[in-house]
């Protein structure tokens, strides 16, 4: 299944791109390790799973650079509240669950940079469409709910029911991130050239 979705969606890339791009190949390639090895046995490929998660995010950052360059004047003040509770809201989803799995994770110190660059990214993906107000940014926060829920049902499943529910859904959150995730690549150049036009619009 793994092996398919990184066929499958390199190859939508391809096509829609017309070039092989071969950060977002890496990123899906070292991804799938991460979530193979964590399926397969957290615990005893702990370190391989921690260093491959890293890597892909920090090929998803080099992916996102384009829209990364945030512009404080674009932000307008009513859209303060709507941030305010959805950062606290995230927040609280996501404390909760590292607060019930943490004390049954086996290496607290490679578990712990995970954890911060999982909230770091999650974080920013949810507020780039705060500070740039083209439409198809709303796709972030679908990919970052995408991302949450893949997190969050996995590790329910690792270590707090077996039920194989979980997983499926975790799976499921998986591809549906994934998908949001490979449109919104083939739309960036889209949304940069036309970006202004949304953002002169408070």
């Amino acid at each position: 299944m793994f092996l398919v979705n990184l066929v499958l969606f390199t190859l939508y890339d391809y096509k829609s791109t017309r070039r092989f791009n071969g950060v977002y190949f890496v990123f899906l390639t070292i991804l799938m390790m991460a979530e193979v090895g964590f399926l397969y046995d957290y615990e005893k490929y702990i370190v391989p799973v921690t260093f491959a998660y890293l890597g892909s995010q920090l090929c998803f950052l080099w992916l996102l650079k384009p829209m990364l360059g945030i512009k404080i004047k674009n932000f307008s003040t009513h859209n303060l509240p709507e941030l305010i509770i959805g950062f606290v809201g995230i927040s609280f989803i996501i404390v909760y669950v590292l607060y019930l799995i943490f004390p049954l994770i086996p290496s607290v110190a490679l578990f712990l940079p995970s954890s911060i660059a999982f909230i770091l990214i999650v974080l920013l993906i949810f507020g780039i469409p705060f500070f740039n107000k083209h439409p198809d940014n709303i796709m972030l926060w679908g990919i970052g709910g995408g991302i949450i829920g893949e997190m969050l049902f996995g590790f329910v499943y690792q270590y707090i029911s077996d039920d194989r529910l979980f997983i499926v859904i975790a799976h499921t959150f998986g591809v549906f991130f994934r998908i949001l995730f490979a449109t919104y690549l083939v739309r960036m150049k889209s949304i940069k050239e036309t970006e202004n036009e949304y953002n002169q619009i408070l």
